[in-house]
């Protein structure tokens, strides 16, 4: 009997499903898939750190997060939105592959706009949708221009709060419905809070360029001020320093001591430079909106202008007509006041840049108006002091005339008198009444120089002169004076010290040095030098040994009606050493003056022999 062998196989019922190795293979790949996107997020959140460590703006922010967030969550659209300065409107930074509807729709968003990223940035918290039909029923105004043509979509906004501050939202559209994992969300809110410190950073940075700026600003602006007592000019670089940094345009009007208002302007174009050029400050016509501080006394700050602010002005139909062509989006005046009122405003706008001004640019705006109302102050002060000068110096040349007339007379009849009398007491009170009179007519000769030389009018006659001959002239007509001082005046000359001078200015120049010699001398002797010097100089030398002068009072003497003494005890104008000064100048000399008090006063003068003015 043959035996066979036979084997059977047993296989498993068709519905048991696959064997653990198949789920192990499954797993392994989700895992591997996993790691893979946890890997490229990574690389992702790196590229991400260091694209932004070289972004200084919040421009510069907003393309790198975008643009790489986009590129790793493999989103359809992607964009950040800032908000504005007065935080009632979210503004879009950057987008990357945004349909035209939507950037058109969403560019700018106000806070309270029923929309995803307003509703973020509100509830300070991430809002994710899945599809659009969750968008739809809970933003039906945003659904309209994000409907999709086809398939579905999914939306992401995360809100970026830096220091307890929002700063702006992240927004993403993928075109696709599905549902965020705590994975994914994790990683898209990294990306809110790498974009919040960078965004944090920018703004940092920006606020100490502009400090860096605005103190460059008002160091430019001081040192304009201080440099020159030109107040247009002043003005018109005080303006150029401040555009485009605080305006577009820039408008400086100063009402003069005619109380007549000067404009000084500059802008940032021709255009707007043109229509400035022919505008002129208007007093309001009625109540209405103020532009210039001017008209108020109070500054007036309008960071955002439209059309209607336009149009409520009440300044007259020249400015209204110059502020629809200018169309500012923003205006700023404050005015230049003092104790005394309101001297002028400074007004600052925006127009064609779109910008606006901040509470900063009022402050820092008002800080220039306070050092420009000091500026115009001396610049006004210093007008009025020329004026004064000017008419100081017309009455002394008319007094110096018109006294001048009687004196004459006066001495041609003292001096007939003295001729015609036999009374030897009579001659004499005459001899002295007419050296009185001499005196007189010198000091009024001083006067007439002082008017003069204010004028300019300083002018020389060069003639061969012998110095020593004019100190020994100069010598005979101080008799009088030395017996009243009882002073003794000692001339010291080895020859003739001969040169080509103005005989009658170089007499004046030692008569003023002798005589303030005498007066200060307390009566002692008086040195009187006169030499040649190697250079072809003549040098004079007056010495005293009187009261002398402390040495704070030094510098003030050679200046018009300059005094190192109480008038009351010493008599005179002040203005000897001012007049030697000049002549000694004019004919190209030097004069210097040394001097101890207790010990008396030493004056040198240098002449040159042969001046240029000669």
């Amino acid at each position: 009997m043959e035996k066979h062998s036979s084997v059977s196989l047993r296989l498993p019922p068709p519905d048991e499903g696959p064997g653990p190795s198949v789920e192990l293979l499954a797993e392994s790949r989700r895992a591997r898939a996993s790691a893979e996107l946890a890997s490229a997020r990574m690389r992702s959140l790196q590229s991400l750190t260091l694209a932004l460590s070289g972004a200084l703006t919040s421009e510069d922010v907003a393309r790198a997060v975008v643009v790489e967030a986009v590129r790793t969550l493999e989103a359809q659209t992607g964009g950040l939105y800032l908000l504005e300065a007065r935080g009632s409107t979210l503004e879009l930074v950057h987008t990357v592959r945004c349909p035209p509807a939507i950037e058109a729709a969403f560019t700018h968003v106000p806070l309270g706009a029923n929309v995803p990223v307003a509703e973020a940035v509100r509830t300070r918290a991430p809002l994710w949708l899945s599809d659009f039909a969750t968008l739809a029923e809970r933003f039906p105004i945003a659904a309209d221009p994000a409907r999709p043509e086809h398939g579905d979509l999914s939306i992401a906004c995360l809100p970026l709060i830096a220091r307890d501050r929002t700063v702006g939202c992240l927004a993403f559209i993928w075109g696709r419905a599905h549902d965020f994992d705590e994975e994914e969300r994790a990683f898209i809110d990294m990306l809110a809070q790498q974009a919040t410190m960078a965004l944090e950073r920018a703004r940092l940075l920006a606020a100490e360029r502009s400090q860096v700026e605005r103190v460059g600003l008002l160091q430019h602006a001081t040192a304009m001020l201080a440099t020159s007592l030109d107040l247009g000019h002043t003005l018109r670089g005080v303006a150029l320093g401040l555009v485009p940094t605080l305006g577009d345009f820039c408008i400086i009007d100063v009402m003069g001591p005619d109380h007549e208002v000067r404009r000084t302007f500059h802008a940032a174009t021709p255009e707007c430079a043109g229509l400035l050029a022919a505008s002129h400050w208007r007093p309001p016509e009625r109540p209405g909106t103020p532009i210039c501080a001017l008209a108020s006394g109070q500054p007036v700050f309008a960071p955002q202008v439209d059309a209607a602010w336009v149009e409520s002005t009440a300044c007259g139909p020249e400015t209204l007509a110059l502020l629809r062509t200018l169309a500012p989006t923003s205006w700023l005046s404050v005015p230049l006041d003092t104790p005394e009122g309101v001297l002028g405003a400074l007004t600052l706008g925006h127009c064609l840049s779109g910008r606006h001004h901040t509470a900063e640019d009022l402050e820092l705006a008002m800080e220039l108006a306070r050092r420009a109302s000091a500026a115009v102050q001396n610049a006004h002060l210093f007008h009025q002091t020329q004026q004064a000068l000017q008419l100081r110096d017309e009455f002394l040349a008319i007094a110096s005339h018109e006294l001048n007339t009687p004196l004459t007379a006066l001495k041609l009849q003292l001096s007939r008198l003295r001729r015609m009398s036999s009374d030897g007491e009579v001659r004499a009170r005459t001899t002295s009444a007419v050296q009185q009179v001499d005196r007189l007519g010198r000091l009024v000769h001083e006067l007439l120089e002082v008017a003069h030389l204010s004028e300019g009018r300083l002018h020389l006659t060069p003639e061969p002169v012998d110095l020593v001959d004019v100190c020994r002239e100069v010598l005979t007509r101080f008799t009088e004076e030395k017996e009243r001082a009882g002073a003794t005046i000692f001339l010291r000359a080895d020859g003739a010290v001969s040169g080509r001078w103005d005989a009658s200015r170089v007499d004046g120049m030692v008569t003023h040095l002798l005589s303030n010699a005498l007066k200060y001398g307390l009566g002692r002797p008086v040195e009187v030098e006169v030499a040649c010097i190697p250079g072809d100089l003549a040098r004079l030398v007056v010495r005293d040994r009187g009261i002398g002068i402390p040495a704070e009072q030094l510098a003030h003497l050679f200046q018009r009606f300059g005094r190192a003494v109480p008038l009351r005890h010493y008599g005179g104008f002040g203005l000897g050493l001012w007049f030697s000064r000049q002549v000694v100048e004019a004919h190209g000399g030097h004069i210097h003056l040394e001097s101890s008090p207790g010990l008396g006063t030493t004056v040198t003068v240098e002449l040159p022999r042969t001046p240029e003015t000669a």
